[in-house]
This record gives C-alpha cells, sequence and structure tokens, in this order.
C-alpha cells in the first residue's frame, strides 16, 4: 500500500535530495553562526574537510562573509595530480569563492607528507592569491598548510610570515 503512495510523487528522488541538501544547508548556516577568530578553528574546519588517509594535496577555500562569518563549508578547488601535488590554482579559489558570495576568504591546502613547513612554491602561490584578491576586492585572511594532526598540524602563514 506504501509502494502506491510513494508512486504517485513525482520526481520522488528529487524530492528527497532537496530535502537533503536544506537539511545540510541548515546544519552549515547554526554552525556557522560563530565568527572566525583563531587560526586553530579554521584549520579544524579544513583538517574536517580533508579525507582520512588523504595521499595527495587537497586545496580548499573558505568563503566568510564581511564580518567573519562562515558562508558555506570548506570547497575542494583542486585536488593533487599523480604526483600527489595540488595546482594552487587563483582563478578556480576566486571563483568559487565569489559563486558563494565570499567577502573574505581563508584558503588551505595539505601536505600529505604531514609536514606543514610552506614551500617556495607555496609562499610563492600566497604572494599571487594575496596580489589577485586585493584587485578584486576580496579580503585574503589567511593561507593554512595543513600537516599531519599529530605532528605539527599546520601553519598559518598570516601568523608566521610577515603578512603585510
Amino acid at each position: 500500500m506504501r509502494r502506491k503512495w510513494i508512486e504517485k510523487i513525482p520526481d520522488l528522488a528529487a524530492l528527497i535530495a532537496d530535502c537533503e541538501a536544506k537539511r545540510e544547508q541548515e546544519k552549515v548556516r547554526k554552525n556557522n553562526d560563530a565568527v572566525i577568530s583563531t587560526s586553530s578553528s579554521v584549520a579544524s574546519l579544513f583538517f574536517a574537510a580533508l579525507l582520512p588517509d588523504c595521499h595527495e594535496e587537497r586545496v580548499f577555500v573558505l568563503p566568510l562573509d564581511a564580518t567573519g562569518k562562515v558562508l558555506a563549508k570548506p570547497i575542494l578547488v583542486s585536488v593533487g595530480h599523480e604526483d600527489g601535488t595540488a595546482t594552487i590554482d587563483a582563478g578556480a579559489i576566486f571563483r568559487e569563492a565569489l559563486k558563494a558570495g565570499a567577502e573574505e576568504i581563508i584558503v588551505a591546502h595539505n601536505h600529505p607528507s604531514g609536514d606543514p613547513t610552506p614551500s617556495k612554491a607555496d609562499l610563492a602561490a600566497t604572494a599571487e592569491l594575496k596580489e589577485l584578491a586585493a584587485r578584486l576586492d576580496v579580503v585574503f585572511l589567511d593561507h593554512i598548510i595543513l600537516g599531519a594532526e599529530g605532528r605539527g598540524g599546520f601553519v598559518s602563514l598570516a601568523e608566521s610570515c610577515d603578512w603585510e
């Protein structure tokens, strides 16, 4: 009997998917009422977005509004190539951030080796992101490099470098 009732609803799968998406958006909204205030709280958001035993680099952007409230969970913008390294693609980062309505952003990527020490390429990419953000009138708050949670955890380039 119940089966006949379900069959009468057109596009039931689409309806269920829509409900699940709304539920997820509500969870994100409720979890994001707090303003991001510390690099460790931001790093924990990015660590949560990483898959366990991730063996390739992944690049994420966290979109924020002008008051520092999170607009969406971290958005994956790049996954490592065959050699494991990912391209920090400024175009992809800002495209996703602007689609989410970001006025401020935080970028993060992981080092599968577990060592969060920034490379020269990381520092160069950060400089490029800062420059492009200024041209797009987006506040670039930080670039976080994630290592192993138990081996130093992460490096905030805003805190460890001359950010100005």
